[in-house]
């Protein structure tokens, strides 16, 4: 019995070990892909460049993730708390006023330096194609969620401003920047960072009035969480 007791015992250690060691490999799956669309675009963030950084084989990487669509999807989402935590560390900071923190936090996600993954327009249609309905639902939601969360964070009642707008305002300023100069190139190259600024500056006073206007009484606000 006390052998039994031993083995068992020692089987459950190895269980919780190989959990703990693939939940490792799979935060550094995650973490990989972030970096390698931030830095260089998801058209060269292959599932072999990732699982080199990573050290793993590609056989490897599918019992992770059945596809390199659905890595994306679970990066970004991933990534969501990251972006939460960095704008509550600029709402915090004393040294900064609530436009300065905001202003940040929208000029970081406009640049790869930054390491915030952002896909491009044709991207977004790339992975698009691969999904499910319901992934896309899902993915959706999460988005909804994550720019309600965002407003709160900055102060700003949901029945102010849609949080899909605020959503897409951020994320067509995000994504034209970054496709600048080789994405858009009719664009005038030159003038893509006194764009970004003239955009955040826009989006800025939009966002301080709504923090300021009094919620419209009865108004419906869109759903930003999982509510009966």
């Amino acid at each position: 019995m006390l052998f039994n007791w031993k083995g068992r015992e020692r089987a459950i250690c190895r269980a919780k070990l190989i959990q703990n060691r693939a939940e490792r490999i799979r935060e550094a799956l995650l973490a990989a892909a972030l970096q390698h669309i931030a830095a260089h675009g998801l058209k060269h963030a292959s599932v072999e460049t990732i699982c080199a950084a990573v050290g793993i084989s590609k056989t490897f990487f599918y019992s992770f993730f059945p596809s390199k669509e659905a890595l994306v999807l679970q990066a970004l989402s991933y990534q969501q708390p990251k972006l939460l935590a960095f704008a509550r560390t600029l709402m915090s900071d004393p040294k900064l006023s609530w436009r300065e923190g905001l202003e940040t936090f929208l000029r970081r996600c406009c640049y790869s330096s930054s390491g915030i993954a952002v896909l491009s327009a044709e991207e977004e249609q790339m992975v698009f194609r691969r999904l499910s309905p319901e992934e896309y639902q899902a993915f959706q939601r999460s988005q909804l969620i994550l720019f309600g969360e965002l407003l709160a964070v900055f102060g700003i009642p949901v029945a102010t401003i849609d949080p899909r707008l605020f959503g897409n305002l951020a994320l067509a300023m995000i994504m034209v920047r970054k496709a600048m100069p080789e994405g858009l190139p009719f664009l005038f190259p030159e003038m893509a960072d006194e764009m970004v600024s003239f955009q955040i500056g826009a989006l800025a006073d939009a966002l301080e009035r709504a923090r300021d206007a009094k919620p419209p009484h009865g108004e419906n606000r869109p759903e930003t969480e999982n509510e009966p």
